[in-house]
C-alpha cells in the first residue's frame, strides 16, 4: 500500500472477451485524484491483510483537514471506474468489420456491443490527542468507522514518538522522509478503523477514504509509503480533469510502453498475459504508462460511449464523477499504472494536464482469427506472410461502399484506427 503507515470516435464493434479486474488490480493500490482550480480531491481504495484492529494509515497533507472535508464514497464508484478503464481482450468477426452498420459515438450496447457478463458494521478505535515535543493536535474526527486525527510537528522524532504512543508502530528508518514533509509545512492525517467481520488474515477492501483540500500542483504523496514498503510498489492513478485540460502525465518519472492493439499469441488468461507485458515493459525500474485515456461525456442514451469493446460498464455518468470530486463536465479520464521501487521513489509524484484534447487511447488486445491478420499484427511477431482477410468479394463491403475496391477499405479502416489511437 502506497499509502500506509469527448470528441466523437469512429470505431467498429467487437464482442468483451476478457479483462479481469481482480487479476488485474492484484496488489496494486488504487487512487483517483480529481483536481481543478487549485483544489484536489483524493479518493483511496486500499486492501489490507492483518488484524484490522491493527490499520493506521499516515498521509501528508498540506492543510488541516475538518471531517467536512473526508468522506467515504461509495464503493462502486471505484469498482465501475477501475472496471470501465481497463485493459480488455477483444474478439471481432468479419461480420463486425464488414457491415454497413457504423457509429460516431464510438461503442455502445445500443450500437451492437456485447459484454460478456460472466466477468463480471464498524467498532471505532479511539486515537489518542497526548501531546509529544512538537506535535499538535490540529483536529479530530470520525467518519465513516475511521478515526481521524491531523497532526502537525516541527521534529520527525517527536512526529513518531506521538505516532508509537498512539499505536503506531513505525517501521525503523522513517524520521528523515518524515522530516522531508514537515520542512515542507506539511500536516499528517492519521487514520485508525476497527472492522469487526474480517478473520484476521484475510485480504480485503476497506471502505475508500475521500479528502478534499486546496491545492496549486497536482501531486501523489508515495515518499511517504517508503517507510513500510517491503518491495516493489505499484499503483494505479485514475486521474481526472476538466475536458479542455485533456489527457493527464507524470513529469518527474519516465514514461514506459507497451505492445498492444495486436493479436494474442497464445491461449493464456489476459491477466498473466498482461502481467509479463508489464514485466516486460517497466525492466525492473521505475516508470508509468498510460491504459486509458478518453474524454468523458454522456450523449444521445445517457451513456457514455467511449469503449471499442464494451466492458461490462458503459460509462461514467456526469454524476459519478462530481462524486469523484471534480464538478466540472464533460472530463477526462486518464489511467496511470505508475510502478516504482522504494529506492526508486525519491519525489513525490508530479502530476500535469497537457492540454492535449481528443485523446481516444485504451490497452487493447485483439483475439487471435485468421481473418484479421492483414488489420492487426501478432503480439511479439508483426504481421505474417500471406495473411487472411475479411476484405473478399463475396462479402458485404464496410460502409456500404458498393464496389469499391479492397484495397480503398483497408485504407479507410486504417485511418480510422489511427485516428481513434492518436496521441499527439
Amino acid at each position: 500500500m502506497i499509502l500506509l503507515l469527448s470528441a466523437a470516435a469512429h470505431a467498429f464493434c467487437g464482442t468483451f472477451v476478457g479483462g479481469d479486474g481482480s487479476l488485474l488490480t492484484n496488489h496494486a493500490s488504487q487512487v483517483v485524484l480529481a483536481h481543478e482550480e487549485g483544489q484536489t480531491t483524493m479518493t483511496l481504495a486500499m486492501d489490507y491483510t492483518g488484524d484490522l484492529t491493527e490499520f493506521a494509515l499516515i498521509l501528508p497533507v498540506p492543510e488541516v483537514l475538518t471531517a467536512d472535508d473526508v468522506t467515504s464514497p461509495d464503493p462502486q464508484l471505484l469498482e465501475d471506474l477501475d472496471t470501465y478503464s481497463m485493459p480488455r481482450e477483444a474478439a471481432y468477426t468479419c461480420d463486425d468489420i464488414v457491415s454497413t452498420s457504423f457509429s460516431t459515438l464510438g461503442c455502445a450496447s445500443s450500437f451492437g456491443c456485447q459484454a460478456d457478463n460472466s466477468l463480471s458494521g464498524f467498532d471505532t478505535g479511539g486515537i489518542g490527542d497526548a501531546a509529544a515535543g512538537s506535535v499538535s493536535v490540529e483536529s479530530s474526527f470520525s467518519v465513516a468507522g475511521y478515526e481521524f486525527v491531523v497532526l502537525s510537528a516541527e521534529e520527525s522524532a517527536d512526529l513518531e514518538l506521538w505516532l508509537d504512543n498512539n499505536g503506531y508502530a513505525l517501521p525503523a528508518g522513517g524520521e528523515a522522509v518524515l522530516q522531508e514533509y514537515i520542512d515542507a509545512g506539511a500536516y499528517f492525517l492519521a487514520a485508525k478503523v476497527s472492522l469487526t467481520e474480517a478473520a484476521p488474515g484475510e485480504r480485503q477492501w476497506l471502505p475508500p477514504i475521500q479528502i478534499r483540500y486546496a491545492a496549486e500542483t497536482w501531486s501523489l504523496p508515495i515518499r511517504i509509503g517508503t517507510i513500510s514498503a517491503d518491495g516493489p510498489q505499484e499503483v494505479i492513478v485514475y486521474a481526472l480533469d476538466p475536458q479542455e485540460e485533456g489527457e493527464v502525465g507524470i513529469a518527474n518519472y519516465p514514461q514506459v510502453e507497451l505492445e498492444d492493439e495486436c493479436m494474442r499469441p497464445d491461449d493464456s488468461d489476459l491477466g498473466t498475459y498482461y502481467a509479463d507485458q508489464l514485466d516486460a515493459a517497466f525492466g525492473g525500474k521505475a516508470g508509468w504508462l498510460v491504459e486509458y485515456s478518453w474524454e468523458l461525456e454522456t450523449v444521445a442514451g445517457g451513456n457514455g460511449y467511449h469503449c471499442d469493446p464494451c466492458t461490462t460498464v458503459i460509462g461514467i455518468p456526469e454524476d459519478q464523477v462530481h462524486s469523484l470530486g471534480l464538478e466540472s463536465y464533460p472530463a477526462h479520464l486518464t489511467r496511470l499504472r505508475l510502478r516504482y521501487s522504494p529506492e526508486e521513489a525519491t519525489q513525490d509524484v508530479a502530476l500535469f494536464s497537457s492540454g492535449i484534447t481528443g485523446v481516444t487511447s485504451q490497452i487493447r488486445y485483439i483475439q487471435a482469427n485468421h481473418d484479421l491478420e492483414d488489420l492487426y499484427p501478432v503480439c511479439g511477431e508483426g504481421f505474417v506472410e500471406d495473411p487472411g482477410t475479411c476484405f473478399t468479394p463475396e462479402r458485404v463491403p464496410l460502409f456500404g461502399v458498393g464496389a469499391a475496391a479492397p484495397l480503398g477499405v483497408i485504407g479507410a479502416l486504417a485511418g480510422l484506427t489511427a485516428l481513434r489511437r492518436r496521441r499527439v
